[in-house]
């Protein structure tokens, strides 16, 4: 289970401080309750930008026994679109500011899953040793920002790997593990589950089957802005500037992102959860994995 914990306003389609204070007050609190009904461990992803705002919220996550993981500094800045330099210096900021609140870390998810062939090489200079930000396999198409660099997805590897120097999305030699958001088309994500319960359904128990067969992990993404209910009516705001992505990424999408917010995505993710842990899966964070990945393929030679 991991969640990202971030600013950004599903309403309004931007960052808004009102909502990350609703995300402090109330959305964190929510998660973290529904993941002690269930004694489940995760992964909380925060922003730079979040924890100069509350400090207190990583602290929070953190003596509940979950693992604090870096979301960059802030949500706006993308990393497919900066150089080597500009990462390390986005990365080093971020987890600064992070670890003098909580001690060392060592999982990244980028903002928007958007990496480049520099990011692996920025993130050993900074010395994360996990990365989640690939979703093998899956087909966001228009409605994603980076559609075109993320149709690479469609041919990365499926399970956990070490990071190529050449390309993100290909199994290499880096000292980077990573373990990607589970897919297949479609993403095992809180949108999916909250828009098409259905899809969602028939994706979890092909990821059930796949994992019995293989072993592959499932990995589910969550942001705690999916439980809270903000003040409906305020204008979309653009940020695709070509009328078509703008049509699909921002009206389109943004719409649909609407759909069984607040209470109902608590309700869904609840129930999501409990069929998992009734197939019996163990509930484990990022960190968690990397240590039992490695000693299984050190057991292997």
């Amino acid at each position: 289970m991991t969640n990202d914990v971030e600013e950004f306003s599903i309403e309004k389609n931007r960052l808004d401080d009102e909502t990350a204070d609703l995300v402090f007050r109330k959305g964190l609190p929510l998660l973290l309750d529904l993941y002690e009904k269930y004694n489940i461990k995760a992964t909380f992803y925060f922003t730079g930008t979040f924890v100069e705002k509350f400090a207190h919220s990583v602290k929070l996550v953190k003596e509940k026994g979950h693992e604090i993981g870096c979301h960059g500094y802030s949500h706006d800045r993308c990393f497919d679109i900066l150089s080597l330099g500009e990462q390390i210096k986005d990365l080093k900021k971020a987890k600064n500011i992070i670890e003098n609140e909580v001690g060392e870390i060592e999982s990244f998810r980028a903002p928007a899953l958007r990496i480049n062939k520099f990011t692996v090489k920025a993130l050993e200079e900074c010395g994360f040793k996990i990365d989640s930000s690939v979703s093998s396999q899956r087909f966001d198409g228009p409605f994603t920002s980076a559609a075109k660099e993320k149709l690479k997805w469609l041919f990365s590897n499926r399970g956990p790997y070490y990071i190529s120097y050449h390309t993100p999305f290909k199994r290499g030699s880096s000292s980077v593990l990573e373990i990607p958001i589970s897919a297949l088309i479609i993403g095992y994500i809180g949108t999916v589950m909250r828009i098409f319960p259905l899809a969602n359904m028939i994706l979890r128990n092909i990821l059930i089957c796949e994992n019995s067969m293989t072993g592959m992990p499932l990995v589910f993404c969550f942001h705690p802005n999916e439980v809270i209910i903000e003040k409906r009516g305020a204008r979309i705001f653009r940020r695709q500037a070509n009328i078509i992505k703008y049509l699909f990424s921002d009206i389109i999408r943004s719409r649909l992102k609407l759909r069984n917010l607040g209470d109902r995505a608590l309700y869904l993710l609840d129930k999501e959860i409990e069929v998992i842990k009734n197939k019996r899966f163990r509930f484990i964070t990022m960190k968690e994995y990397r240590r039992y990945y490695e000693n299984i393929h050190s057991d292997n030679g």
